[in-house]
């Protein structure tokens, strides 16, 4: 539309309408209100404007919004007010005559500002939409959202804009120009630059400034935006700083030195767009016009309307790309990352997780806000904290959670640009959709987990796979590389879990494929998982460690706690080799070789203290078991029936007491993960190697259960291991595997008869899940007891949420052991 303007010229806009009508005779206290009582003074000031030499003419409707009619006592009017005035602009065009003249809509702030909860985002939107589509519907050319003051409303107005143009198929123009006080920033201490970078994934077709200062306070900052953003430029300052005279503003500033300043900047800073705010009159643009229209030597700006790579808070902007790398997001934010604040949560102390957060933002270019507790209203978790935290932090957010509704309430209260975490695949793509199209309404960035219908990819190669389709996906919604985080997961390296061994070094490989092949496209990580389940110092050096190699292979953000980081040259040498070793995953004995180099040791001795010298075979057997040692186990059954121990006696009088004792201890805190998944898997073997001399006898189960991790979630290394106990302790399992629904579980319940389902699930949604499943259980006759474990449960929860909801017994089970000790209690062991 302006194309063919801008190659030769800025575009030239009007100037004030408010302050001019007063000149011009109007007392109005709303001069939107002259588009119903004096039309004519209005279709005047246009035509005048147009004779100046306006290309652009703007709607009589800055004060039009049903808000801000509301305060004059006029939101009845609101529909003909905003239709009038466009058909007054109209008017105005066809008496004037001529050709590429052009009217735009004018969307002005309202009073109220949402971020200190003035109004509501929602309000906000909903009147900005009303008011947007009257001047779509009525043939506006553009829009022009104007006099911002708070990011979080130019945001509405900007979503509520685009949505109007969607309503009517429509595709014009929208420019947006904020106000700057004196300091350079915003009314509430917005730089320009958060506000660009806020604006910037609604890819207006100009950015820039109107009103607050004159041509002069504008100079350093308009050299600086024509640098920085890939929009037009747009400069519409007021008549110079106004005086007073009678209780009214004074604008002193001649229409000559206005025009001179203002054409200066606009060839040097190649401004597209420049017109005037309060003050100017069409004198001021008449000798504005003379001077760009006679301008041979105007370089017309080139325009790159993409959405910049970066994220914003209320006050600063944040390219992802960082040097040095990575782009970091705290985890202390995240009440699963931190017991700190998880328990600040759960004493409603939000002024401590306000305290905290800013702490946090001190070292960090992001912090990772979740807010999913068992039992409490996140959405009402997201709505107290978001206000304090938005004023208190400098950085931007990063919204963790699962619920499209708490992300919707979350977003719809930060004044600046965030990023969601995260979307996947498990469902088909069916609720990625929908958290795109919030991403779309509120210009977040996403972070998406290379997870589809098959569950956590684990390989490169598939890893890969997955990416390519969330991208697909990602810019169907119109969300752009540039706003893209693929996480391609990070499995902890502590579980023993011989399909996750090579976990890390799948990862490692997949992050340099993934930008090769989704060129544009950000690789970020949850570094810390790969720790997780080991003790300091260890964990520690392994986190580190994987995070400089992550780097090196081109990680671009880490979800860390930037104080678990230790600098990679300040790491022992031999402990780097036990790392890497580890990550790499070919040596069978990395984890426990690991284990013992960080002093984390559990010798088969600790069984055996008091005895003599000559160790039984039986105490051996037991040793190995606690320690984990699968050396010599088959060899060791062998030799005890062979000089004739009972098969099973051997199995109940020394393998299950042994893994028992495992259990206590891994209870104490004497044993960590690693050793109890270690021990699992000798227990295995040893039965393995007892039962095969049954002959024929059946080896007594103790009971049977239906395992299972609910609908929605694909955790299972704490339900596997569940598994692992109960098998190697004598219960026959049922592993129904990952997001089963309910219909699944009790199917299976019906075919075995078990005596138990074990419910497992790692998200906090899936606390809800439970819940849902008990009722359905309940409801269709199901009454045998139920075991709930997960890391986001309470034994409270459990006790006083989900047994409410089933008519049996419910038991909450902190891990693994106590799932045994619940099947004990069952089947009446204990």
């Amino acid at each position: 539309m302006f194309d063919k303007i801008i190659k030769k010229r800025p575009v030239i806009m009007d100037g004030a309408i408010g302050t001019t009508l007063a000149l011009m005779g109007s007392d109005s206290p709303c001069s939107v209100l002259l588009n119903l009582s004096d039309p004519e003074l209005v279709k005047k000031l246009h035509v005048d404007y147009l004779k100046a030499g306006s290309d652009i003419v703007l709607t009589n409707t800055f004060e039009g919004s049903s808000i801000a009619l509301a305060e004059h006592s006029a939101s009845a009017e609101f529909e003909n007010i905003n239709r009038e005035a466009v058909k007054i602009a109209r008017k105005a065009l066809s008496d004037f005559g001529g050709n590429d003249k052009f009217i735009a809509g004018d969307i002005g702030p309202t009073s109220k500002l949402p971020t200190i909860s003035h109004i509501s985002f929602h309000d906000l939107y909903e009147s900005y939409l009303s008011q947007a589509s009257i001047m779509i519907d009525e043939g506006v050319d553009l829009i022009y959202i104007e006099t911002c003051q708070d990011p979080l409303q130019f945001k509405a107005a900007l979503a509520a804009s685009r949505a109007a143009l969607a309503k009517y198929k429509k595709n014009i123009p929208i420019l947006v120009s904020i106000t700057i006080e004196s300091s350079g920033k915003m009314l509430l201490g917005t730089e320009i630059d958060a506000a660009l970078y806020c604006a910037s994934p609604y890819r207006p077709f100009a950015f820039g400034l109107n009103c607050g200062l004159g041509p002069q306070g504008m100079r350093q900052h308009l050299a600086g935006l024509s640098e920085r953003s890939p929009f037009h430029l747009i400069c519409k300052p007021n008549a110079g700083t106004p005086g007073s005279e009678g209780g009214r503003a004074i604008y002193r500033m001649s229409a000559a030195d206005f025009a001179s300043e203002l054409y200066d900047y606009a060839l040097r800073y190649k401004v597209s767009f420049v017109g005037g705010c309060c003050g100017t009159t069409p004198d001021h643009i008449a000798k504005l016009s003379s001077l760009v229209k006679g301008c041979g030597r105007f370089s017309a700006r080139r325009n790159y309307p993409e959405v910049i790579a970066g994220v914003s808070s209320l006050y600063l902007a944040l390219d992802f790309d960082q040097e040095p790398s990575p782009f970091i997001v705290a985890e202390q934010t995240n009440v699963n990352g931190s017991k700190k604040f998880r328990e600040m949560l759960e004493h409603d102390n939000f002024d401590a997780m306000v305290s905290m957060i800013g702490e946090a933002a001190a070292s960090s270019h992001a912090l990772d806000i979740c807010l999913e507790l068992p039992g409490r209203d996140e959405v009402q978790g997201f709505c107290r904290l978001v206000p304090q935290a938005a004023l208190k932090s400098e950085i931007p957010f990063m919204i963790d959670s699962t619920n499209p509704d708490v992300i919707e309430e979350a977003l719809s209260r930060i004044p600046g640009r965030s990023i969601i975490n995260s979307i996947n695949l498990g469902d088909g793509g069916g609720k990625a959709s929908h958290i795109l199209s919030l991403a779309k309404k509120y210009g977040a960035a996403v972070v998406a987990l290379v997870i589809d219908e098959d569950g956590m990819a684990t390989d490169a190669k598939k890893k890969i796979a997955v990416a390519q389709r969330l991208v697909k996906i990602c810019e169907d919604h119109g969300l752009g590389r540039e706003s893209l985080f693929i996480d391609p997961l990070t499995f902890t390296l502590a579980s023993g879990d011989a399909g996750l061994v090579k976990s890390a070094s799948e990862t490692l490989a997949a992050i340099p494929l993934i930008k090769k092949k989704l060129k544009g496209v950000r690789t970020i990580l949850g570094v810390s998982n790969v720790s997780f389940g080991l003790r300091q110092p260890g964990r520690k050096y392994l986190t580190s460690v994987f995070l400089y190699r992550a780097i090196r292979a081109g990680l671009d953000a880490a979800i860390i706690n930037p104080s678990g980081i230790l600098p990679y040259a300040s790491i022992p040498k031999e402990k780097t080799r036990l790392c890497d070793s580890l990550i790499d995953g070919k040596k069978a004995s990395a984890l426990s070789d690991f284990m013992k180099g960080m002093g984390d040791v559990v010798p088969s001795e600790v069984v055996l203290q008091g005895t003599s010298k000559k160790i039984s075979k039986e105490d051996r057997l037991r040793g190995k078991i606690i320690s984990g040692d699968r050396s010599e186990i088959v060899e060791i059954v062998d030799d005890l029936v062979a000089s004739g121990t009972d098969p099973q006696h051997l199995i109940g009088s020394v393998l299950l007491p042994a893994m028992e004792g495992v259990g206590k201890r891994f209870g104490a805190g004497e044993i960590p993960l690693p050793f109890v998944l270690q021990s699992a898997e000798v227990m295995k073997k040893a039965i393995d190697a007892a039962t095969k001399f049954l002959s024929g006898k059946t080896f007594e189960k103790k009971g049977k259960i239906v395992l299972a991790t609910v609908m929605g979630d694909v955790h299972d290394i704490g339900k596997d291991l569940v598994d692992a106990i109960l098998s190697n302790n004598g219960y026959e399992v049922i592993n129904l595997g990952i997001k089963q629904p309910a219909s699944a579980i009790m199917e299976a319940i019906e075919k075995s008869g078990a005596d138990a389902i074990g419910l497992s699930g790692l998200l906090v949604s899936s606390t809800e899940i439970m819940r849902e499943n008990l009722a359905e259980f309940r409801k269709n006759g199901i009454s045998v007891p139920v075991l709930c474990g997960g890391a986001a449960l309470k034994s409270s929860f459990v006790n006083e949420v989900l047994a409410r909801e089933y008519s049996s017994r419910v038991y909450y089970c902190k891990d693994a052991f106590a799932g045994f000790e619940a099947m004990e209690k069952i089947m009446g062991r204990r």
